[in-house]
C-alpha cells in the first residue's frame, strides 16, 4: 500500500490484508470498499479532501453537475454527479453523493485526477434547465430559475457576453446527447437573451439579471457576503446601547473623538489636542492642510446630527447620500475626486475590491438587505460593512462606512460607536475575516464591544473624556501590550 496516498480501497488488495490493518488500527473505514491512513484525522476532513478520487472510483463515469456544476462542489453537504449506471445514493462522512442515470463525460468536460468530471458550462447550464423537485429534506437537484438567472448573470459578467452567447449555442448542441427536450433549454434562452439585452422584456426572478436589465450589475460573491452578515447578526444577542435623552450634554465632545479617531485609523494622525485645535480653534498646520480638513470635514459631519439621520429612503437616495457625505469628508482632497465614485479598481493588499463597473448595482443590492434588519445596531454594523467592502471612492471609503454607520445609530436613538486606536486591528480583523472566510461572527463580536466601550464614555467636557479615553488604553498603539478596557458603568 501506497503510505502516502491516505486512501485506500479494499479491491486493489487481498482481504486479509485490510483485515488485519484495521483490527491494528492502521485503517479507518469511510464507506464500504473505501479505507484511510489518515486514522487520527476527522473521516470528514478525509473525504472532503480526497473527494474525486474518492467518487470517481466508486461511481465510474461520474459527471458532477445539476446544481453542483456552478462550483463543482458540494451543496448544502450533497454533491449530485449523473453517470451512465443506475441511480444511487453514497454516504460518505460528512456528505452524500446523489448519482443519477445520464450521459457520461463529454469531451468539453473538465476531467480530474480519479476518474471524475466536472460539467463544462454548457452543459451545466443546460441540464440545470431540466425540471427537478426536492427530496428528503434536500434542495432541489437543479438550480430554480432565479438561481440560474443569477448564475447567467454570474459567466456574463466573468466570462464575457460572447462567451455566455457560446455556451448557450452549445448548450442546445449537446441536448441530445445528454437527453434534453430541447424545449427546456428555452429558459436559458431567455435568461441569456436578457443577459445580453437581446430580450429586454423577458421575465426572471433573479435579482441580479433584474439589475443588469436596469444597468446596474451586481458583484454577486459581494452580495451573498452582505447576506452571510445579516443572517449573522439577526442571529446574535440583541444590542442596544441607546442615548440618553435628558442628557444631550454628555454627548457634547462625542463627534470630535470619533472623528479624530476615524482619521487616525486610516493614517491622518495628529495629537488628540492639535486635531482639538485644528477643529475648534481654526488653527491649521501649514505643512498638513489636507490632513487638517479631513479631520474638519469628518467632524462637522458627525456633529450635525438633524442631517446625521438621514439614513435614505430608497437605493437612488442612499447611494447619494454616500456621495455627498464622501464629499463633505475629503472635500480638502480634490485631486481625490470625492464624492465621485471610483473609475479605476483599488484593492488592500491582496484584495480587490468591487469593479467600477459594479459598484452602484452592488450598493443597491446591500441597501435593500438592510431592511431586513430588526435594530438600529445590526443596520450601522451592515451598512458600515457593505461600504467598506464595495469601496466605492478613491480616497476616504473607511471613514464615510463608519459615517454612514453612525447615521444608522443616530437615526434610532442609539449611542454612536468609536473605533479607537488601540482596537483598529480587532476592527480590522473582523473585516478581514468576513472578507476573506465569509466569517461576520468576529466583526459582530469586535462592533459591540467598541459600543460597549463608546456608551460608558462621558463625553460632556473635552478634558474628562480624554481622560477616561486615556484610561481606557484608546491612544495607544495597536501593536502594545495594551487592550482596550471597558469599565463597569
Amino acid at each position: 500500500m501506497n503510505s502516502v496516498d491516505p486512501i485506500v480501497f479494499s479491491a486493489d488488495h487481498p482481504a486479509s490484508t485490510i483485515s488485519k490493518r484495521v483490527s491494528r488500527g492502521e485503517l479507518v473505514r469511510l464507506a464500504r470498499g473505501v479505507y484511510t491512513t489518515a486514522v487520527e484525522r476527522e473521516p470528514s476532513d478525509v473525504v472532503r479532501e480526497n473527494l474525486f478520487e474518492i467518487v470517481g472510483r466508486l461511481i465510474p463515469g461520474a459527471v458532477i453537475t445539476d446544481r453542483s456544476a456552478r462550483t463543482g462542489l458540494p451543496v448544502d453537504g450533497v454533491l449530485y454527479v449523473a453517470h451512465p449506471g443506475r441511480p444511487r445514493t453514497l454516504d460518505l462522512p460528512g456528505l452524500r453523493v446523489r448519482a443519477r442515470r445520464g450521459a457520461g463525460p463529454q469531451p468539453d468536460d473538465v476531467a480530474f485526477p480519479g476518474g471524475l468530471h466536472l460539467a463544462s458550462r454548457p452543459r451545466g447550464l443546460a441540464e440545470n434547465c431540466v425540471p427537478s423537485r426536492s427530496r428528503g429534506g434536500e434542495v432541489r437537484r437543479a438550480l430554480d430559475e432565479a438561481e440560474l438567472g443569477d448564475w447567467v448573470d454570474y459567466i456574463c459578467q466573468n466570462d464575457g457576453p460572447e462567451r455566455l452567447a457560446q455556451y448557450r449555442e452549445r448548450a442546445e448542441e449537446l441536448a441530445d446527447a445528454l437527453g434534453i427536450d430541447p424545449a427546456h433549454l428555452s429558459t436559458l434562452q431567455a435568461l441569456v437573451g436578457i443577459a445580453l439585452g437581446t430580450q429586454p422584456e423577458a421575465k426572471t426572478r433573479s435579482p441580479s439579471l433584474t439589475s443588469r436589465r436596469v444597468g446596474r450589475p451586481v458583484d454577486q460573491i459581494r452580495v451573498h457576503r452582505f447576506e452571510d452578515l445579516a443572517r449573522g447578526l439577526r442571529a446574535a444577542a440583541p444590542q442596544s446601547r441607546p442615548v440618553d435623552p435628558s442628557r444631550p450634554e454628555r454627548y457634547t465632545y462625542l463627534p470630535f473623538f470619533e472623528a479624530y479617531f476615524s482619521n487616525f485609523i486610516e493614517g491622518t494622525e495628529f495629537d488628540v489636542d492639535e486635531a482639538a485645535r485644528i477643529v475648534f480653534q481654526g488653527e491649521m498646520p501649514e505643512a498638513r492642510p489636507a490632513d487638517a480638513h479631513d479631520i474638519i470635514g469628518t467632524h462637522r459631519l458627525l456633529a450635525d446630527s438633524e442631517r446625521l439621520r438621514n439614513t435614505g429612503t430608497d437605493a437612488d437616495d442612499f447611494i447619494d447620500l454616500l456621495k455627498t457625505r464622501n464629499a463633505q469628508i475629503m472635500e480638502g482632497r480634490p485631486e481625490q475626486r470625492p464624492g465621485l465614485f471610483k473609475q479605476l479598481a483599488n484593492r488592500a493588499g491582496s484584495t480587490y475590491f468591487v469593479d467600477p463597473a459594479l459598484v452602484e448595482g452592488t450598493l443597491a443590492a446591500g441597501f435593500r438587505l438592510r431592511d431586513d434588519l430588526d435594530t438600529a445596531w445590526e443596520r450601522a454594523v451592515y451598512i458600515a460593512f457593505v461600504v467598506a467592502e464595495v469601496h466605492p471612492f478613491n480616497d476616504g471609503n473607511g471613514r464615510t462606512a463608519r459615517a454612514m454607520m453612525s447615521a444608522e445609530l443616530e437615526a434610532g436613538g442609539q449611542c454612536h460607536i468609536v473605533v479607537p486606536t488601540v482596537f483598529r486591528q480587532d476592527y480590522l480583523d473582523g473585516l478581514r475575516l468576513l472578507s476573506r472566510q465569509d466569517d461576520p461572527s468576529v466583526l459582530i463580536k469586535a462592533m459591540r464591544y467598541a459600543h460597549d466601550f463608546t456608551a460608558i464614555i462621558d463625553f460632556s467636557d473635552y478634558a474628562e473624556a480624554k481622560r477616561q479615553l486615556h484610561e481606557a488604553h484608546a491612544f495607544e498603539e495597536p501593536d502594545s501590550a495594551r487592550r482596550l478596557r471597558v469599565r463597569p458603568r
